[in-house]
């Protein structure tokens, strides 16, 4: 793990808003871009999931974490078309985030961690 990857891991878990803010802006993420053929128009979205109970924008720190992730939950792209990494800075990342949705950072690697819809609206905030 990097000391980049450190730093923001351990703001996410104390719930430090303002210092999570401050190192997704200073950084890039890879986003997975799925595109497939939905009803003879083509679609094309960033991965997210459910996790428990609200859902989640996956985003991944670097290629390589987000590559693993692919070749692990392989059967989840089996169905896809294309599947891309997508690199995105922080402040966009944040700008497009949609509305009662967390952040799951860097899933199936071990320092996975986060961001809940609540942590990341307070984050959102800092922006106002």
């Amino acid at each position: 793990m990097s000391d980049a990857d450190a730093t923001l891991i351990a703001a996410i878990n104390e719930r430090d808003a303002s210092q999570v803010r401050a190192q997704i802006l200073a950084r890039e993420f890879v986003l997975i871009s799925i595109s497939g053929d939905d009803d003879e128009e083509e679609s094309v979205g960033a991965l997210t999931a459910e996790l428990g109970d609200f859902d989640v924008l996956v985003v991944f720190t670097s290629e390589q974490n987000a590559g693993v992730f692919v070749r692990e939950m392989g059967e989840l792209f089996e169905n896809e078309e294309e599947v891309d990494g997508v690199v995105v800075e922080g402040e966009a990342m944040l700008e497009y985030l949609p509305d009662d949705y967390g952040i799951l950072l860097n899933p199936e690697i071990e320092s996975a961690c986060v961001i809940e819809p609540t942590l990341a609206a307070e984050i959102l905030q800092l922006d106002q």
